[in-house]
């Protein structure tokens, strides 16, 4: 008699069996991610961590702006992205941040989504933007504010023609 019972409501079983895969799937890359922070930095006082960050790119790269999914870590001196399937990775020093703001567009595209965009000198010290999708954008907005914001380098760079 059980077994028909299952038999006859097996539609709710496949849901099930679908959504405890998907729940099993999130916990492993997670996992995985963790596994991969802690080997890359060790012991270091991590401030702050979110996964499934959008990443859309740095206006200073050519084209439109592109997608990746991965974590952003907040770091006692930097920010630190990696995405998930790319591998692109990219680490802005705390020293050369110099404007964090909300935004909707990236590039000149309305994007349709709640940005983090991050006015910063790279390597090359010339000005550019990153734009990220995160959980909570607000408390990741002050956090990098209060623990990365070098007033020198937001002197020095919105004194020049970057807009926001």
């Amino acid at each position: 008699m059980l077994m028909l019972d299952i038999l006859k409501h097996q539609q709710w079983i496949v849901i099930a069996l679908a959504f405890f895969g998907i729940m099993t799937y999130i916990a492993i890359i997670r996992w995985r991610d963790r596994k991969w922070i802690d080997a890359r930095f060790g012991n270091q006082n991590l401030q702050a961590i979110s996964f499934g960050v959008n990443y859309f790119g740095r206006a200073t790269e050519p084209g439109k702006p592109r997608r990746s999914s991965g974590f952003l870590l907040l770091l006692p001196g930097s920010l630190f992205y990696r995405s998930r399937v790319k591998k692109i990775e990219l680490e802005i020093p705390g020293s050369r941040i110099a404007r964090v703001y909300h935004d909707r567009t990236h590039k000149g595209v309305d994007l349709h989504v709640s940005l983090v965009k991050i006015d910063f000198l790279n390597a090359q010290d010339q000005k550019d933007t990153a734009a990220f999708k995160v959980p909570y954008p607000p408390q990741w907005i002050h956090a990098i504010e209060n623990n990365l914001l070098n007033k020198t380098i937001r002197s020095k760079v919105q004194g020049s023609d970057i807009q926001g």
